[in-house]
């Protein structure tokens, strides 16, 4: 799944806000004591919004995503005034990022439409739209459509990548591919819509074909581990050992966490002589 870079404007979330700038946060190599430190730190400034957003930031490195929303929210920031709609804004997308870290699809899609005007080609329309696709929420469908409308120059290729995606969770195959070439028309380094595509060919069987689009891709990135490890599935499954194993290999060499590119390459080379993989 297309991996979209939503970044929040950082300095501006903090500078717009009011804040202390007598915050000191004592050095310490535990995790835990340095979030107590900010902690004790707000407990002196609760109207500390440097702190807060700094201690939002480390329990998001630490994983600690619902703490970080219950830090978040503290700060309080409304829609009071225009003149704070911006940060209310930038609060709300930093706020439905955080939920989709925990899990949390469903309120990430209610924070993300209290503000996103749908059909708006932004990175929280953007968003919105790809947590309908993966709920198979049919809403992601006429979004993109008016996304497209709002294109003058039908160049940005998410929104059909986006339909691909719904329509791929529904098991719409066919019009799945229509949408990912039609992504790929327009933009034809959108890695991430080859690799759908070509999972796509993979499901249906079609492996020659799911390794030429695989190929593009490494003409795209040649050091795009993915894409090894998927071409060595379809290599493997046209009973290609010798050529799978090596794609393997170079998946895990690319990619140390692709373990089970490490694992398909080391069962296939304890596999008897003379025996084909099955897909």
């Amino acid at each position: 799944m297309k991996k979209f870079l939503f970044l929040i404007t950082i300095t501006i979330i903090l500078y717009s806000c009011n804040s202390s700038s007598d915050t000191v946060v004592p050095p310490t190599d535990s995790l835990n004591g340095l979030i107590n430190a900010i902690r004790n730190s707000i407990k002196l400034h609760p109207f500390d919004t440097l702190a807060k957003y700094k201690l939002v930031l480390i329990l998001e490195d630490a994983g600690r995503y619902k703490e970080a929303i219950s830090v978040l929210d503290s700060m309080n920031i409304s829609n009071a005034d225009s003149a704070n709609t911006k940060t209310y804004y930038n609060y709300l997308f930093k706020r439905s990022e955080l939920l989709m870290l925990a899990g949390d699809t469903t309120d990430a899609i209610k924070t993300l439409e209290l503000f996103v005007i749908p059909g708006e080609l932004t990175e929280a329309g953007l968003r919105l739209v790809d947590l309908y696709a993966e709920t198979k929420n049919p809403k992601a469908i006429s979004i993109c459509d008016v996304m497209n409308k709002n294109d003058t120059g039908g160049h940005d290729p998410n929104p059909d990548y986006l339909k691909g995606v719904y329509y791929y969770n529904i098991n719409e195959l066919d019009k799945a591919l229509v949408q990912f070439n039609s992504c790929i028309r327009k933009d034809y380094t959108f890695i991430d819509a080859y690799m759908e595509k070509g999972r796509i060919l993979y499901k249906q069987k079609k492996y020659r074909d799911a390794i030429a689009v695989y190929d593009l891709v490494l003409t795209v990135s040649n050091s795009f581990a993915d894409a090894f490890f998927w071409k060595a599935k379809c290599q493997e499954a046209l009973g290609q050992k010798q050529e799978a194993k090596l794609n393997y290999q170079r998946a895990y060499g690319l990619d140390k966490t692709l373990t089970e590119a490490k694992d398909a390459a080391n069962r296939i080379i304890n596999l008897p002589a003379g025996r084909q993989v099955n897909n």
